[in-house]
């Protein structure tokens, strides 16, 4: 056990769930499936990174329900479609708000998702909607999917204010094509669940694990521990 996690949040054992074998922190398998993480080869590049983007996503969500016991997702402007309805399969009680910040008002929503368009606005207008709206109780955990991938100039804005909010705990996923030292920044303050940063077409497996071909495009997730005095018992 890692302390990467923090003190009580249980390993990633939900992430490949029947679908081969589970990465266990801090142990280095010799031998790693990829059955499971990318699309038929003879897609176009686009629709396989689509399907490789929801499988990383999969992952996640599935992680969170069923190891952090988070019942809250905020889906920043994902750029594949699908992610409420994966949420819901693997929390059926979780609530999902989807946050379409400008230029991204394309990605739609699924059926019942509540919506806050950015129309225009930045960042930390969002966050203030976000936090006012009532929509998510940021005194329990929440986590946030911004994996609408950022390029090495425009890091994602007010990610300090975001955790800020987070008076309960929570996550933070992020995507980017930039070297892997930007992307690293951009989670800052939160800190890295293992093994940090990867390809997102295998995360949360460590690039130096895999020997086939990435996408290009590093993921991760990140963690907020909660404030001291406000330990949820959803935490494990």
């Amino acid at each position: 056990m890692t302390n990467v996690r923090g003190p009580k949040t249980g390993p990633l054992r939900a992430v490949f769930r029947g679908r081969g074998p589970v990465p266990v922190p801090g142990r280095r398998s010799r031998v790693v499936s990829l059955d499971a993480r990318g699309g038929d080869p003879a897609d176009p590049p686009h629709t396989g990174h689509t399907r490789l983007h929801q499988a990383f996503l999969g992952r996640v969500i599935d992680y969170l329900c069923a190891d952090a016991g988070v019942r809250q997702f905020v889906d920043w402007g994902c750029p594949v479609p699908g992610t409420a309805e994966r949420v819901h399969t693997a929390g059926p009680e979780a609530s999902v708000v989807h946050v379409a910040p400008s230029g991204a008002a394309g990605m739609l929503s699924g059926a019942g998702t509540t919506v806050l368009s950015g129309d225009g606005s930045g960042s930390d207008t969002l966050l203030r909607r976000l936090s006012t709206s009532g929509l998510v109780d940021f005194d329990e955990p929440v986590a946030v999917l911004m994996t609408r991938p950022f390029p090495a100039d425009d890091p994602p804005a007010g990610i300090g204010d975001l955790h800020a909010l987070m008076r309960g705990g929570g996550y933070l996923a992020l995507a980017s094509p930039a070297p892997r030292a930007v992307v690293e920044r951009a989670f800052s303050p939160f800190h890295p669940v293992e093994p940090g940063v990867a390809d997102i077409g295998w995360w949360p497996y460590p690039d130096e694990d895999v020997s086939g071909q990435g996408t290009g495009i590093l993921a991760g997730l990140g963690r907020r521990a909660p404030e001291r005095g406000r330990e949820t018992r959803r935490w494990r």
